[in-house]
């Protein structure tokens, strides 16, 4: 599977965790403009941020900064699917996920790629996740299906903030619809164990 990366997405080398963790605490320091002695502050946070995403399974992490916009996390994640994935499965998938998903699903759509239909479901925090004192963090999430494959990627964008969201909305649709076949030698493309994903 291929994806077209934005400038505006600087991926993490989850590949090299130590250097994943350095390079979130220098962007951290950046989008914070935080003087030099808090350093060990930073790496701290991006630490916890960058376990906590390898804990979920993530293979995909990434910093994503679009002009006047607050700054969000793409994460991606490979889930397992029965082989089979045509419209008719995508949308039994989206109306389960407007049944069952929770109450911060807000709106489902399928969008057409070059590997088939994705589906995408946004996430807007409520009185519920206040209530119960859960992060109210604005999501996107796309699940797009690798045909001929029993697998799936799992895109999450999250922010804590609603500034720019609409800029984060378009730069999240471009980046689902611009899934494709992998191409290229098998050097050109980044694998995460005996998945291989182009991250262009």
């Amino acid at each position: 599977m291929r994806l077209a990366m934005p400038d505006a997405v600087h991926r993490l080398p989850m590949e090299a965790p130590e250097r994943a963790v350095q390079e979130l605490a220098t962007i951290i320091g950046r989008l914070r403009d935080t003087p030099a002695g808090t350093a060990a502050e930073r790496e701290a946070v991006a630490r916890e941020a960058v376990e906590a995403a390898r804990g979920e399974g993530a293979f995909l992490m990434a910093v994503v900064t679009p002009p006047d916009a607050a700054p969000a996390i793409l994460t991606g994640v490979v889930l397992e699917i029965p082989p089979a994935w045509t419209d008719d499965v995508a949308e039994r998938l989206r109306d389960s996920l407007e049944d069952v998903g929770g109450p911060d699903v807000r709106e489902t759509i399928t969008l057409d790629t070059g590997l088939g239909p994705a589906v995408i479901v946004q996430r807007v925090p409520g009185v519920e996740q206040a209530r119960e004192r859960r992060p109210l963090s604005l999501q996107l999430q796309a699940f797009i299906a690798e045909p001929g494959t029993d697998r799936m990627l799992l895109l999450t964008l999250a922010s804590p903030a609603t500034d720019g969201w609409a800029s984060h909305q378009l730069l999240f649709g471009e980046l689902v619809a611009s899934a494709s076949a992998a191409g290229g030698s098998v050097e050109e493309e980044e694998s995460f164990e005996h998945h291989t994903y182009r991250l262009g």
